[in-house]
């Protein structure tokens, strides 16, 4: 069975979601991450975490849940203009799909776990290298408007299945489960889907 994942790097509910996903492909999903741009009205150098505001908030429950799984995480004092991130994510799942997955887990781990900017490009190619592809040849990819032209199709097929919000997964294309659900519930939902198409 497969499913698509929407999902923004900035997203503390898309960093817990990952697993989320896990679950899904211990269950024999295929899960294919697609990119959603959250917040795009966050600027190019990023805004802080307001002390006491509804993010925090957020970050707490996050926190604590990651915490019981055994799943690191820090709460950002900022949070990222995540679009370059990404684009870059698609360029490298399109045209170096060997990297996708290293990049892709790289970025979550820079934002919640080291604190790293998203959205400076030195980082994102950092990222890149790391994960084993040439930040050159990406880069020159990203000027001829292959992750622009990548991210607006993923968000067209997002409202087109009625998502509006991170993470979301469409899954064997009949079921959307919105957000970091239970793990016992997106089990069972899961486990449904599977034994009607078993």
């Amino acid at each position: 069975m497969e499913a698509l994942l929407w999902r923004d790097y900035l997203c503390p509910w898309c960093y817990l979601g990952r697993d989320r996903t896990q679950l899904m492909e211990r269950l024999g999903v295929r899960v294919t991450p697609l990119p959603f741009e959250l917040h795009p009205e966050v600027p190019p150098e990023g805004r802080p975490v307001r002390p006491g505001g509804r993010l925090e908030r957020v970050l707490e429950l996050v926190g604590s849940e990651c915490d019981a799984l055994g799943i690191p995480f820090r709460k950002p004092a900022r949070i990222a203009n995540t679009r370059r991130a990404l684009e870059t994510a698609e360029v490298l799942r399109l045209k170096h799909p060997g990297a996708f997955a290293a990049f892709d887990d790289g970025c979550y781990r820079a934002h919640w776990v080291e604190g790293r900017d998203l959205g400076d490009p030195a980082v994102l190619a950092s990222l890149v290298a790391e994960a084993g592809a040439d930040p050159q040849v990406v880069d020159e990819e990203l000027r001829e408007g292959l992750g622009v032209a990548a991210l607006h199709r993923s968000m067209t097929l997002a409202r087109e299945h009625g998502v509006a919000s991170t993470p979301a997964w469409w899954v064997g294309d009949r079921l959307l489960i919105p957000g970091a659900q239970p793990r016992a519930t997106i089990a069972r939902w899961v486990g449904r889907l599977l034994e009607r198409a078993g």
